[in-house]
């Protein structure tokens, strides 16, 4: 566990940098209704996108 905690820090840091970016996205679009009514049935349709293709079955 001791080997790969460089590699878990280094994917902490990876995810710090993204949130800061996806914060400094959010501050500057979200403010609009459109964009953020957007942004909501996008990911309604990802999520429903993403059951349906989990809950096939192999035939």
């Amino acid at each position: 566990m001791v080997k790969y905690y460089p590699l878990m820090l280094n994917i902490i840091d990876t995810l710090n940098e993204w949130n800061e970016k996806l914060n400094k996205i959010a501050d500057k679009y979200m403010g609009n209704v459109g964009f953020g009514t957007l942004i909501f049935f996008a990911l309604l349709g990802v999520a429903f996108f993403g059951v349906s293709s989990l809950n096939k079955r192999d035939r």
